[in-house]
């Protein structure tokens, strides 16, 4: 076989190079599911993260409260807390039932994107003017906690509010 024939029939094959072009698609659609299941797992791995977060200063700042609680009308102390973007805290209620205070008094939730964490806890929560729930937003907060008794029901409760 002479090299010129054998030239001439690797320029005349041209498979390779029509099936180039679907190669560079189906390589491309499979790197854009992988961007995206990428995206989606950072995503919820961030707002797992932000919710822990919050669930851990909650969480001591309920434990803190509870110690006051114990030790009767009279205990104060201040805290900081800084509660991630999008996140809400209610002290002193159960998601929806706000407007049943004092009778769930005991408990506090977290709720971040619709999602909400209820705790129950040893103390019973109320506002700074004993009429109702404190509700924190995002940023940070100075927040004053006080032991009280309700003069209208002889309950203890630990007052939570923010300083200004």
């Amino acid at each position: 076989m002479k090299p010129s024939s054998n030239l001439h029939a690797l320029v005349a094959d041209t498979t390779a190079a029509v099936s180039l072009p679907m190669r560079f698609v189906v390589a491309s659609i499979l790197l854009m599911a992988t961007m995206v299941l990428l995206a989606t797992a950072t995503s919820g791995f961030l707002a797992h993260m932000k919710m822990s977060d919050l669930e851990s200063q909650i969480s001591r700042m309920d434990a803190t409260a509870s110690i006051l609680y114990a030790g009767g009308p009279g205990s104060n102390l201040t805290v900081e807390l800084d509660i991630p973007s999008g996140c809400t805290v209610v002290m002193g209620s159960i998601a929806g039932y706000e407007a049943a205070w004092p009778r769930d008094a005991k408990n506090y939730f977290m709720e971040y994107d619709g999602k909400c964490t209820l705790r129950e806890s040893r103390a019973a929560y109320s506002n700074e003017f004993m009429d109702g729930v404190s509700v924190f937003g995002s940023g940070t907060h100075r927040v004053f906690m006080e032991t009280t008794v309700n003069p209208s029901d002889g309950m203890l409760f630990v007052r939570v509010y923010e300083l200004k």
